[in-house]
């Protein structure tokens, strides 16, 4: 008995004065009539257009971000790609040094009348491994000023990770 009087003290603290009271079983079935009886309620006519539109024009902007990002992307690889072109050494362009004689060329060019057939091939065989050389160090001395400019620009680039949208 005394858990029902605490249970009623409950239920009677949980109902709000200002919340109509519960509708019954027969007051909800004739609201449910009428409902179904009546035509419901039209939203208005300009509402589905506005929506529309709104949809439209979130979707426009969209584009014109994803665009401006497309075009800004292409524009820094241009940048970039014109930077490589005029910055990174080339052979033998806009270069005036001569190239430093080795030994076996002094050599070659002093005593070539003094020297028979043999030796001069093979101080012949001794410049062609000489240049051939010259020219895999100093295309080792290219891709490594292009890797340094490379991880430089690289470095940069993340530095400035937030250039897009």
């Amino acid at each position: 008995m005394i858990h029902n009087i605490t249970e009623e003290r409950k239920k009677l603290n949980r109902c709000d004065a200002s919340l109509p009271a519960p509708l019954t079983e027969d007051e909800l079935t004739r609201l449910i009539e009428t409902i179904e009886e009546r035509e419901l309620l039209r939203a208005p006519g300009h509402l589905r257009e506005n929506i529309f539109a709104q949809i439209q024009e979130g979707k426009r902007g969209e584009r014109q971000r994803a665009l401006f990002s497309y075009r800004a992307k292409v524009l820094v690889g241009m940048a970039a790609a014109l930077a490589v072109l005029y910055l990174v050494p080339v052979d033998g362009v806009g270069t005036g040094q001569r190239p430093q004689a080795g030994v076996t060329e002094t050599l070659y060019e002093e005593d070539a009348e003094s020297v028979d057939e043999w030796e001069r091939d093979t101080l012949e065989r001794q410049r062609d491994i000489e240049k051939t050389w010259r020219r895999y160090q100093a295309g080792q001395e290219r891709a490594d000023a292009r890797k340094r400019y490379l991880r430089k620009f690289t470095e940069q680039f993340r530095n400035h990770a937030d250039w897009e949208d």
